[in-house]
């Protein structure tokens, strides 16, 4: 070796290996978010045909391929669903979200918007309603 000139230090195969661990950890990351782009604008385009459907029947299925390509989306990008619609369960005021003001919080509500995680984190908390139990007489 010269004087005047430096020699480049080699790259360890480990640290080439990592290099390419976080290449490939970034192009499946943009793979994912590719096919949820995708997802989402079949779901805006799924949306469009249900505001202009003819027909309770053309509506009917225009949502229907929405809801599919919503979750399709969501599935892709790791969002799960939390409850079930319609469902009755007792009120958690840090795990559920009302949707309408009452005056006594309520011991059982019903499920209107199922609520959305991902891992362990809740994204959007299930919306609920009061269930009305009328006292016989």
């Amino acid at each position: 070796m010269s004087a005047g000139k430096k020699s480049k230090p080699k790259k360890s195969a480990a640290r080439k290996r990592a290099a390419q661990g976080v290449s490939l950890t970034d192009a499946l990351a943009e793979a994912a978010w590719g096919e949820a782009d995708a997802a989402l604008a079949q779901a805006l385009a799924d949306f469009d045909e249900v505001l202009t459907a003819d027909g309770k029947s053309a509506r009917k299925d225009a949502l229907e391929r929405l809801g599919q390509a919503l979750s399709r989306a969501a599935r892709k990008r790791g969002l799960a669903r939390l409850d079930d619609l319609e469902d009755e369960v007792a009120y958690d005021a840090e795990a559920h979200e009302l949707n309408e003001a009452v005056a006594k919080t309520p011991k059982t509500v019903r499920i209107q918007a199922r609520g959305v995680t991902r891992g362990g984190e809740v994204l959007a908390k299930p919306r609920v309603a009061p269930v009305d139990r009328k006292k016989r007489s």
